[in-house]
């Protein structure tokens, strides 16, 4: 089966509400550790954000690299969406893996954002506890502005985002993990999931 991977929308949106919180000030001195961190991570990819449209994409992606990389447990994501094939991988396979999907969804980000529109974005001081698999969940809502506001929530683990939740209850793991099994069927292994990786890339940068 031929397949072709494409952008994850719960991803770009919860980049995108990160990139464009504006939290009510009387919010700023009670956010939890969580959501701290991302507030963080806003602060340093804002200034870009700003200048997106006169940016190429390839400028956007290398701006928005560090950051990305920097808020995100991009390892544990990986291993994650690639579910249990990824013990049968050697630990080169397994680097080679990471690196793709790390700079697959750099470029997905870049590609996406080309402009700001005044969106805004709120998050809930206080954090729950994910009790499956340790964590915290920060919940946050991206206001647009026309008035409609997305649910967007993210589990943080270790002072790092591990997954992404669009409107709420939609994982982007879980549907990374449909994808790269979609993958994975057709043989190949790592080096198969590496290519779809970069061939992705490629097109979104190109």
């Amino acid at each position: 089966m031929k397949f072709r991977l494409v952008p994850s929308a719960s991803f770009v949106a919860a980049l995108l509400a990160l990139l464009f919180w504006a939290p009510l000030p009387s919010q700023a001195q009670a956010l939890s550790p969580a959501a701290s961190h991302i507030q963080a991570y806003y602060q340093q990819l804002l200034p870009t954000i700003r200048l997106a449209g006169q940016l190429s994409v390839q400028e956007r992606d290398r701006r928005f690299g560090p950051a990305i990389r920097s808020a995100f447990d991009l390892g544990t994501m990986t291993r994650l969406a690639v579910g249990p094939a990824w013990s049968s991988f050697s630990g080169s396979q397994q680097a080679a893996v990471r690196e793709a999907f790390a700079r697959f969804l750099i470029a997905d980000y870049a590609s996406q954002i080309n402009d700001y529109s005044g969106q805004s974005f709120v998050v809930e001081p206080e954090t729950n506890r994910e009790t499956r698999g340790g964590g915290e969940v920060v919940k946050t809502q991206l206001i647009q502005p026309g008035g409609r506001t997305v649910q967007i929530n993210y589990l943080v683990r270790g002072g790092k985002i591990v997954d992404v939740y669009f409107n709420g209850t939609v994982s982007d793991l879980a549907t990374r993990r449909d994808e790269f099994a979609s993958i994975l069927a057709g043989g190949g292994g790592a080096d198969a999931l590496v290519k779809a990786l970069q061939a992705r890339t490629a097109r979104l940068l190109g």
